[in-house]
């Protein structure tokens, strides 16, 4: 347990309808009894633990500074294993602040970004896998990604991993057992059972490295491009599906110069739309430049959306970008369905889907929105969003990779058993068995003041 006190206030902007006094450490249950006063006429630490009491939260003067919920939760029943108070509070700034003072001048100090996290994993209630969940729940943008980052904080990575860091410390523990103990009755070491399990354990490894990049599009957003000539009605139907006015929309060709990004919450994932300059000969090298990135982004993106303005014949221009798109997945919008079409989609080939909407009257984008939420990743499985795990699951993988060749080239167990203790060991430091205290603050320090 830790010999100092910490306080912050655990909740985002005020004022708030709520405002929550986080305070853990070993003077939380003198503060509480110093700041609370429950309406159950009695300290708040002769109340029941880990219930809520609704009372007087209290001054330096003992004057009522409002009427609050407080609960108690001594150690080890609370997030840091440590005694805990929470102060459920209405969200005024000079409540929250009057409270925060009050709690500094009975001997606790400000939180820092994410220490009360810290100590619960330092205590032993959550490994570093679990914690960097913790990060990730409080970040998520969509659905999928809490789901996701729920079930990280759930275990549901840190219990894989620690049931085959135990695996492989127990194939290592039975092979040095036999050679150290060979009067004792152990059974002998099954080299064609080790070979089968690093080769599944392996299996199993890069399969969670290969979610990285699923995770990372969860996390993201999935790229789409809106690509198009000049006037086609890209930057509207940008504003339309993100909600708001953040493209500059005029009559005027050329007036988006630069890639425009917004992340767009669909289907419960997220899309990271691109509004990209219109493709056409450039008149300026400013135009030009954002043709070449428009194209770019066209070939880099996981979809593309074309654009073109069916109350018009298609040109070169809309002809171009047809081909710069070719070899991705695409799905061609014809806008301005308001307006008389002269283009139909018998002209437009090769198209994974097409649709007919008119951006500035919004009639027609609930089908082209369903297509974008489709796009999003909907598997259950869990899937990895940290780069440090993924590169540590690439390198446990790599070592048991070689060690499995090692062993059916007929190396002596000795030999590769090295390349397993060190899979075991990275292993460790995803999990934090074996993370160093920098890499651990380096997590925590992603954390706000509160959590």
């Amino acid at each position: 347990m830790h010999a100092d006190t910490i306080a912050a206030f655990s909740g985002g902007s005020l004022p708030a309808a709520i405002g929550v006094v986080r305070v853990s450490g070993p003077l939380a249950c003198a503060i509480g009894d110093a700041i609370f006063a429950p309406y159950a006429k009695k300290l708040i630490t002769k109340c029941e633990n880990n219930k809520l009491y609704y009372g007087k939260l209290l001054n330096g003067d003992g004057k009522t500074l409002d009427f609050c919920l407080a609960a108690l939760f001594r150690a080890p029943r609370s997030y840091t294993g440590e005694d805990m108070l929470e102060l459920y509070c209405h969200g005024s700034r000079a409540v929250v602040e009057a409270a925060l003072r009050r709690a500094y001048a009975l001997g606790a100090r400000p939180a820092r970004a994410g220490e009360f996290t810290q100590r619960a994993f330092l205590a032993g209630k959550l490994d570093l896998a679990r914690a960097e969940a913790v990060a990730d729940l409080i970040d998520a943008r969509s659905e999928r990604e809490a789901i996701n980052a729920a079930m990280m904080l759930d275990g549901a990575l840190s219990r894989e991993l620690v049931a085959l860091r135990d695996a492989l410390t127990a194939m290592t523990a039975h092979f040095y057992a036999v050679c150290d103990y060979p009067d004792e009755e152990i059974d002998p070491f099954a080299y064609d059972e080790a070979r089968a399990s690093l080769r599944r354990a392996c299996t199993r490894l890069d399969a969670l490295h290969d979610s990285f990049a699923r995770g990372s599009v969860l996390r993201e957003g999935v790229p789409v491009a809106v690509v198009g000539r000049p006037n086609a009605g890209k930057s509207s139907l940008f504003n339309a599906l993100s909600g708001g006015e953040h493209a500059i929309v005029t009559d005027e060709a050329g007036t988006t110069r630069d890639v425009l990004e917004r992340l767009v919450s669909l289907g419960g994932g997220l899309v990271r739309l691109l509004d990209t300059a219109g493709i056409r000969e450039a008149e300026s090298k400013a135009e030009r430049i954002g043709v070449d990135r428009a194209l770019n982004a066209a070939k880099t993106a996981r979809a593309v959306i074309c654009v073109f303005d069916a109350s018009q014949p298609l040109t070169n221009d809309d002809r171009r970008a047809i081909a710069e798109s070719e070899g991705t997945l695409r799905c061609a919008v014809l806008n301005k369905s308001d307006l008389p079409a002269r283009v139909t989609i018998d002209e437009l080939d090769g198209f994974d889907a097409v649709f007919s909407l008119s951006a500035l009257t919004g009639e027609g984008i609930a089908p082209l929105a369903a297509w974008l939420a489709a796009l999003v990743p909907d598997d259950d499985d869990l899937l990895v969003t940290s780069p440090r795990q993924a590169a540590l699951l690439r390198a446990a993988a790599d070592d048991l990779r070689a060690a499995a060749q090692s062993a059916e080239q007929g190396m002596t167990a000795d030999a590769f058993l090295a390349d397993v203790e060190r899979a075991a060991r990275t292993l460790g430091e995803i999990t934090g068995d074996n993370a160093s205290p920098d890499i651990a603050a380096a997590i925590f320090s992603r954390f706000c003041v509160g959590k």
